[in-house]
């Protein structure tokens, strides 16, 4: 991951969409959004070696994997919900982003429900021993 290139995208495609939107919004929107799925672009792709290395992490401690899958994926839900909402937030479109939110919030209850239930469970089975 080059964050020279990274940061030149950025600031160039600041700039792009400042001056275009004060010529016509629509289009400073659009260039916004465009410059915002080319970082994404670029700096996806470095994910890989995150997750690889927080599996290995996993593996080396005798975690279960599927906590570390649904960790992996509340953490993906909450990335793409908050960059979803403020690309929403951008356009002027206030009460869409907050159902965004609202849907990522949904989504991480859903995915915690299973880790929630062992917990209870292994909870209830240590007191039951006492």
């Amino acid at each position: 991951m080059d964050i020279f290139k990274i940061a030149l995208i950025g600031v160039i495609g600041t700039f792009l969409s400042m001056t275009v939107r004060s010529y016509k919004a629509e289009l400073g929107v659009l260039t916004a959004l465009t410059t915002a799925f080319l970082l994404l672009f670029y700096t996806v792709p470095a994910l890989n070696d995150v997750v690889s290395e927080i599996k290995s992490l996993a593996e080396n401690a005798s975690i279960d994997s599927i906590y570390i899958k649904s960790v992996i994926k509340i953490i993906g839900i909450a990335y793409i919900t908050q960059f979803s909402a403020e690309l929403a937030r951008d356009a002027n479109e206030t009460l869409l982003s907050k159902k965004l939110e609202l849907a990522g919030k949904i989504g991480i209850i859903a995915l915690m429900m299973p880790i929630i239930s062992s917990l209870l469970t292994a909870i209830l089975d240590t007191l039951a021993d006492f």
